[in-house]
């Protein structure tokens, strides 16, 4: 059986908005707008990312090592592993 990737208990998701659910800032908490991942103070081009039905990948300079299939894996999750939390 293949593990499963889980958010960590310490954050929370709602439904638009990831962030710790101790010591939330702007600076720590990511955004999904329905099309891009970003951080919700800060954001630029370097630091977003495009979402598609079956791929994420940064909204500038994206190539084939840094473009990831979704694998039916949900926003949050996905945020999770762009920003380091697994």
């Amino acid at each position: 059986m293949a593990n499963k990737i889980e958010l960590p208990r310490d954050w929370l998701w709602d439904g638009k908005k990831l962030k710790p659910k101790s010591g939330a800032l702007l600076s720590n908490s990511w955004e999904f707008d329905g099309k891009k991942i970003k951080p919700r103070s800060g954001a630029s081009s370097s630091n977003s990312w495009e979402v598609s039905a079956t791929h994420v990948k940064p909204k500038s300079g994206a190539n084939s090592s840094n473009t990831y299939d979704r694998n039916d894996q949900p926003i949050p999750v996905i945020i999770g592993k762009i920003i380091g939390l697994y």
